[in-house]
């Protein structure tokens, strides 16, 4: 992803960010399912170092097929994982900021709202398109990741609106706070299968608190320097 200038919403400020990479799709059930399998994986502290948080029961997905995102994770738990992949990729991943994430749904695309345009188009994502009459869309479920193609963004990420809302690194309130530790509200971005198109924007901003789970939350990996 390109770097640039980014304006969040709310008055959340101005950000600068550098180029870096991001996933193309969400973490799926089987990539997620390896770091559950790992005999020093999920259960080793190492990997919580830092939270507010220890391993504990992890929750099942609502959707159990391999190819679609995991669901039912906690931001905690998607720390845990970041901190796991790192170790055995010899670099840092961690989860997108806010700021990355906007950068790569949107980039510096004047009135760019969705990932693919100015305006919401019917089967570009997987959301509830009868909620506002924006189509005759429904799942009611996840998807398997990048079967909506032409709901890509300008570079190529797949489902940055819709299927599920995407945990990012920093507090809603303070988005220059990336700290690991504490217990306040974290940024949820991108909309979900349950959600109408408003929520699915690239520049709307949600919040939950780390330790929150439901059927509509995943979350992607981000590597800001992949040498």
């Amino acid at each position: 992803m390109p770097g640039g200038v980014v304006v969040l919403e709310n008055n959340a400020g101005t950000i600068h960010i550098t180029p870096f990479c991001l996933a193309r799709y969400p973490v799926t059930n089987a990539q997620f399912q390896a770091f559950l399998d790992d005999v020093d994986g999920y259960v080793n502290p190492i990997w919580w170092a830092g939270l507010d948080a220890a391993p504990e029961t992890p929750r099942p997905s609502y959707w159990t097929e391999t190819n679609h995102p995991r669901d039912n994770v906690s931001w905690f738990e998607a720390i845990a994982f970041c901190a796991w992949l790192s170790a055995r990729l010899g670099y840092t991943i961690t989860l997108p900021t806010d700021a990355q994430w906007q950068q790569a749904a949107c980039g510096n695309q004047a009135g760019l709202a969705y990932p693919w345009g100015k305006k919401y188009r019917t089967g570009f994502a997987n959301i509830d398109e009868t909620w506002e009459n924006d189509g005759p869309y429904y799942l009611q479920r996840t998807s398997a990741v990048g079967i909506y193609p032409q709901g890509n963004s300008r570079q190529g990420i797949s489902d940055l609106s819709g299927n599920v809302w995407e945990w990012c690194l920093n507090s809603y309130q303070g988005p220059g706070n990336t700290a690991l530790s504490g217990t306040f509200s974290r940024v949820l971005r991108g909309g979900s299968w349950d959600g109408y198109e408003v929520l699915a924007r690239a520049s709307n901003r949600n919040y939950c608190s780390p330790d929150f789970r439901n059927y509509a939350i995943g979350f992607r990996v981000c590597c800001a320097s992949p040498i």
